[in-house]
Order: structure tokens, then sequence, then C-alpha cells
């Protein structure tokens, strides 16, 4: 219960997102390496493997690690034994989902339309998975951002590299060389992990860890199926209406505008440690004061990933991939959106009202299958970008609806929120209508860069000159 150190949490948030910048930059820069060694067919069945992993992660995982940041300040002193009773009980779920998905495993691969081998495969990186995830999270709430940064910088790089061996392994069928990517390293780091964990004793039964951890996970597991579906059925969905081709095409424009999510997620989750704990001292001036910046350096991001985008979709792919620029807008725009309601989603989670969450996230989630349903057949794969950013607006409006009127909490100002996310829509629909002329587009973006700099001289400069009296 002691006062936060809001230097430690700086600096762990700052560091957190640099890495996971970092590691995005190298899946980026790769990305071009693959889609020209990979049919589009290719790379939309592997690309539709994550989105089962995604989607099924949460019943294997039970939404456990979503108690870790409360349950820190509710057990104090003793995150390491939760984090490890968490993964134990984690393991004994997914380790059943595996058992019923061998025994059924044809029917189960024809429900998620893979092949055998894949459903295998799916089955060994969702048990294995989990225990790199807590481990993560457990570094998170502790600031230890170098454990974190040595954690990313291993599977990216260890997944570049075995997906290229595999590439030139495999003459055929290479969708197999991305999955095992994925799935080798995190096994390998996995089974450090778990040896840690049962060589430090912290592998527990512990009941009353495990009713406080399933209280707040299975109300909350609605919400992150829910918000898997937003983010995973759409490829799904265009398989099935569109075939693995578009689906590839539309996955590597979702990759490139998920690279401004991952920057926007490293935010949240550097951000979240501060606020539980901030929260906690009911310091809120602090936290109303030290979201402004945070909400408009996410709607800049956004903004410059719209803009930007016919140049890098010619980087990332050959020319049968260029029509995915038209997805970069409305999916940013979503993901700039989903980023401004978690801030209520936050509130929401500290005071352990998760059923809320689940409800509106439900609500979305079953919006966007049926426009998906109506709008991909009728108007193909671009259709599935604008439900979904359609789909986050709705759950935007919900959470804050959520917040202020059923909760009665008036944490942030409102109104600034809501004009952010119609700026970055207004601009974005600007971007997008000047695609065809680029020196136009690049100008507007230097002078909205200009601007943004301008504006928030006195946070960039107030950190430049703690860097520098530091080094001093």
């Amino acid at each position: 219960n002691k006062k936060p150190s809001t230097k430690n949490a700086v600096k762990a948030g700052i560091w957190y997102t640099i890495s996971s910048v970092t590691v995005k930059t190298i899946t980026i820069i790769m990305t071009p390496i693959f889609t020209r060694m990979m049919t589009t067919s290719e790379y939309g069945l592997a690309s539709t493997f994550i989105s089962w992993y995604t989607l099924l992660l949460v019943f294997a995982s039970l939404n456990l690690t979503y108690s870790i940041g409360r349950a820190k300040l509710d057990f104090p002193g003793k995150l390491t034994e939760y984090v490890g009773s968490m993964q134990l009980l984690s393991s004994i779920a997914t380790l059943c989902i595996c058992v019923v998905a061998a025994i059924f495993i044809e029917p189960v691969a024809d429900v998620l339309e893979l092949n055998i081998p894949l459903v295998i495969l799916l089955m060994i990186y969702l048990f294995f998975a989990p225990a790199i995830t807590f481990k993560q999270i457990k570094f998170r709430y502790e600031y230890r951002y170098k454990g974190n940064i040595f954690i990313s910088g291993y599977t990216t790089v260890s997944a570049v590299v075995v997906t290229l061996i595999f590439l030139f392994i495999f003459k055929e069928d290479r969708y197999y060389a991305k999955v095992l990517g994925s799935v080798l390293p995190a096994v390998i780091l996995s089974l450090v992990f778990w040896y840690q964990s049962i060589k430090n004793k912290s592998l527990k039964i512990n009941t009353e860890y495990w009713k406080y951890g399933l209280y707040i996970g299975l109300q909350i597991i609605f919400h992150t199926v829910s918000l898997n579906i937003l983010a995973q059925s759409d490829r799904i969905m265009i398989t099935k209406f569109c075939g693995d081709s578009f689906t590839g095409i539309y996955s590597l424009a979702y990759n490139f505008s998920i690279m401004i999510n991952v920057i926007l997620h490293a935010v949240n989750e550097a951000w979240l440690p501060w606020f539980h704990d901030t929260y906690f001292e009911e310091d809120f001036k602090s936290i109303r004061k030290n979201v402004k910046p945070l909400v408009i350096l996410g709607s800049m991001l956004g903004i410059g990933c719209v803009a930007i985008a016919p140049e890098l979709m010619m980087i990332l792919g050959p020319s049968s991939y260029h029509s995915g620029q038209w997805v970069v807008g409305p999916i940013t725009v979503g993901l700039v959106c989903q980023f401004i309601y978690q801030q209520y989603v936050h509130i929401e989670l500290h005071l352990k009202k998760t059923k809320f969450i689940s409800f509106g996230t439900v609500t979305a989630a079953v919006l966007n299958l049926i426009l998906n349903a109506i709008f991909i057949p009728k108007f193909g794969f671009i259709a599935a970008a604008y439900t979904t950013m359609a789909c986050y607006f709705v759950l935007m409006a919900m959470h804050l609806f959520i917040t202020r009127t059923l909760l009665k909490v008036h944490l942030y100002h409102d109104s600034f929120m809501v004009l952010a996310i119609l700026t970055v829509v207004a601009i974005c629909a600007v971007f997008m209508f000047l695609y065809n002329t680029l020196i136009i587009r690049y100008i507007l973006l230097t002078i909205l860069c200009i601007l943004y700099l301008v504006t928030n001289r006195k946070y960039i400069l107030g950190y430049l000159n703690s860097r520098k009296k530091k080094s001093k």
C-alpha cells in the first residue's frame, strides 16, 4: 500500500513500449520476405491458424491473467505465489481442452477448417504458450522491463529464424513454416519457465487464489472471446465467403494496421500497473491529467499509420496484395477507438465489475458477426474492415455509458475522448481521399507532425531534460 513509484512506472513503461515497437518492426521488415515466399492462400491459412489460437487461448487461460493486476494489491507481497497458482490452474484447463480435441480430432478439424497436423500443433501451442504470458505479466506489474524485453526479443527473433529455415525446407504447403515459427520457440521458452516454477515451488493449489482468479476471469471471459471475435472473425468469415487468397490480402493489411495496435497495446499495458496503483491511492487528478497526452499520442499514431498505408503495402507485399490498402483506414480507426474505450475498461476492471465489460463486448461481437454475414458476400473483404470499425464505435459508447451511468464514475473528460476519435475519423478520411496524390499527402502529414510536436513540447522537453540530468 505504499505510494506508487511514478519514476519506476514511467521508466518501465517507456522501455516496454520501445521493446514492443522494435519487435513489431522486425516482424514488419520480414513480412515482405514471407509474402513473396508464400502464396496468398498459404499466408491466409497461416493467419487462420493464429486466429483460432488467439480465440481458443481465452478458454485455455480462463482469463486468469486479468486478475493479476488487482491481486497484486489485494495480496501484497504474494505475487509470485499467486501467479504460480494461476499458471497451474490454467494448465489444467488447457489439458482438458486438448484431451477433448484429441478424442474428436476429425470433427474439430472440420469445424476449424484446418488439417489434422495443424490442429495438433494448435493444441501444443495452446498448452505451452500461457506460461510465457503469465511470466510477462508478472514482470510488467513488478516494473521489471528487462525480463519483458528478453521474452519479446527471443520470441520474435527465434520465430523469424525458425520460419525462414522451414520456408527453405518445405517446397509446398509453406504455411507449416509460418506455424512452426510460432510454435517451436514458444514450446522451448515455456519449458524453461515451467522448470523455474517447479524449482521455485510456486505451482501450488491454493483454493483462495483460484476462487479469486476465477471470479474475475470467468466474468470477463465473454468479453475476451467477443473481443477476439471482433479481431479474428473477419478473416474466418472472409475465408468462408471469399476464399483463402482474399484472407491473405486482408491479413497483410490487417497486420500492417495491427502495428499501430502493438504500440497502443504496449502503451496501455505500461499504463495499467500505474493506473491500478494510482486509482488505489485515489489520486484521480493525476490519472485525469495524464490520460489526455496518452490519447493524443494514440490518435496521432493512428493518423500516421493511415497516411503512409499505400507505400507500406507496396513494400510489404507484391502487387497482388495492394488492394489491401483500403482496409488499413477503417481498421486503424477502430483500433484507436479501442485504445480510447479501454481507458474506461480499466475502471471496470479495477472495481472488479467485470460482468459489465462482458456485456458490452458480447453485444458488439454479435453485431459484428451479423454485419459481416450481410456485407462481406455483397461487397467483398473490404466490407469486413468497416463493420469492425462500426462495432468498435458501439463498444466505446457502451463503456462510456457503463462507467458514467451504471458505475457512477466520472473520472475522465468524456467530451475530450469523443472529440479525439471524431478528429481521427475526419483526418483519416482525408488521407484516404489523397491516396493517389503522394506529395500533398506527405505535406499534410508533415504539418500535422509539426503541430503535434509544438503542442506537446512541454511533455517532450520535460522528458528529454530528465534524461539529460540523469546522464550527467
